[in-house]
């Protein structure tokens, strides 16, 4: 899993800092300088770089924090003196090195003025000491001190490592990187859950937390990295301003994705196999001790009473690999059979919310979201029948659908010793396979009809054709089914084969 880089702000905003001050390079005997102007405490300000120049305008070579090494060359008069320091200042220096005995045997009486006017402190070089030796003191003592950071974010980068895998997972992760950067950190789900924070007292504001990093406008809240997983974002790692070595962020952020997708991939996997024992249960290829002693490691007691929600969405892409993906409930044994996402409800849990949690899950990947809501039952044959109670509900549209009284068809299906997939298939087949040569709408009109009670003017306005087209249409269905719709034991077969095939799809 690459390094996550963090946004440039933070970057920016929490780079290491380097300790060597102005009053450390005037202090050292072997380079003999002297503070020629300007205040004690300006002397505590951080020296990153030197920078040696002549320039009358060294602004664009400028970073900010350099020490400014020059010998007044381009600086004979005073306006000249005063607009150099003028410029420095500008360039945010935070001090000016003037070698003498060169250009000029003293500093200039208009520089040491204006300098004093920026604050900008004013070092005498004397002219035994060359510049090469101040810029290689200073170069030293920041190369030593970033040498000393690389060491102690390796030490960081083996204390998180070592947290993650002591068995104590997230939880010690974050705990230690709370330790690293004296801040609270906390991870978060895209969903809102929280998954770990430290310490445990602290108070995040997830909502905003998640507005914000969807949004990319931070505002006052605290720092979110995304965690992705597979490329697609699944977390995020959230930490108040660092006081120290925030750049071991990335590296956490990596940890944290690695865990993450344990954890999904073990997720994964427990869902394949629930959905593969229930798939057993329901199909009736598995007895009841069977599917008792299969499902007793995901909780599922016989002697308990659960309910099934049975959910999908239409999606475009491998609908089946993002619900095997989706995060797990609380209260509930989650599993994927075919493309419908299945939870066994654990006694004492509201299925309404429930239905409501897996409608957002769902919404996330695909519209037309589709939620059924099974009974209370205990027992495998309970299992059993809340299962086709939640499918046959799910199967009559979009959002969430409470059960009811179950169909004819749908007892059909839940016998598996009828073929009930199979006549339907060849009841229908003629149907489908003439609407897939002329781009028809048979079947479609077949539906219509019957769900209209034979209703010609009301199928005509649904489906929006002259009734006359119905009327063409319906000859065409009773001519290749060889059925006739004006029999009511023709219609049963086949809106009961419409049904099979709406529950069985």
């Amino acid at each position: 899993m690459p390094v996550q880089s963090l946004p440039a702000a933070v970057v920016q905003s929490y780079s290491p800092r380097v300790t060597l001050r102005l009053a450390d390079v005037l202090a050292d005997p072997e380079l003999s300088l002297r503070l020629a102007d300007g205040d004690p405490a300006a002397l505590n300000q951080t020296v990153r770089w030197c920078a040696v120049t002549e320039l009358a305008d060294p602004r664009p070579f400028l970073s900010g924090g350099e020490l400014i090494l020059t010998t007044g060359l381009s600086q004979l008069d005073e306006a000249a003196q005063r607009q150099f320091v003028a410029r420095v200042a500008d360039g945010r220096a935070v001090g000016l090195g003037f070698g003498i005995g060169l250009t000029h045997d003293r500093i200039p009486a208009a520089t040491l003025a204006e300098a004093r006017g920026h604050r900008l402190p004013v070092l005498e070089i004397p002219y035994s000491t060359p510049f090469i030796a101040v810029d290689r003191f200073v170069a030293d003592r920041v190369l030593e001190e970033q040498y000393g950071r690389f060491a102690d974010l390796l030490d960081e980068h083996d204390t998180l490592a070592r947290a993650l895998l002591s068995g104590r997972g997230l939880g010690a992760l974050i705990g230690s990187l709370h330790q690293i950067l004296g801040a609270p950190a906390m991870v978060v789900d895209v969903y809102g859950r929280v998954l770990a924070t430290a310490p445990a007292s602290a108070a995040w504001p997830v909502e905003q937390i998640l507005f914000a990093a969807r949004n990319g406008h931070a505002g006052d809240t605290p720092m979110a990295v995304p965690v992705s997983v597979e490329d697609s974002v699944v977390a995020y790692l959230c930490c108040r301003r660092p006081r120290r070595s925030a750049d071991v962020l990335p590296y956490a952020v990596s940890l944290v994705g690695l865990e993450l997708a344990r954890r999904q991939a073990e997720l994964a996997g427990k869902r394949r196999l629930a959905g593969q024992v229930l798939e057993d249960l329901v199909r009736g290829t598995i007895g009841g001790a069977e599917a008792e002693r299969r499902l007793s490691p995901f909780g599922i007691r016989p002697a308990d009473e659960h309910a099934l929600l049975v959910a999908t969405a239409g999606s475009r892409g491998d609908l089946r690999r993002r619900l095997v993906a989706s995060p797990p409930m609380s209260g509930a044994t989650t599993a994927v059979l075919e493309d419908c996402l299945i939870a066994v409800l654990e006694p004492g849990h509201s299925a309404r919310a429930a239905a409501l949690l897996l409608q957002d899950y769902l919404s996330r990947y695909g519209s037309d979201v589709r939620v059924g809501i099974g009974g209370w039952y205990a027992g495998m044959t309970g299992l059993r029948w809340s299962y086709y109670e939640a499918h046959e509900a799910m199967n009559r549209g979009p959002c969430i659908n409470d059960r009811e009284q179950m169909s004819l068809s749908g007892l059909l299906v839940a016998s598996e010793d009828v073929p009930l997939r199979d006549l339907a298939h060849e009841l229908l087949r003629p149907l489908r396979d003439f609407d897939a040569a002329h781009a028809g709408s048979l079947v479609a009109t077949l539906r219509a009809y019957l769900d209209a009670d034979g209703s010609v003017a009301a199928v005509a306005t649904r489906l929006i054709v002259h009734r006359n087209t119905v009327r063409y249409r319906l000859e065409q269905i009773e001519r290749l089914t060889g059925r006739s719709l004006a029999r009511t034991a023709d219609r049963v077969q086949l809106w009961l084969a419409l049904s099979a095939s709406d529950l069985l799809r």
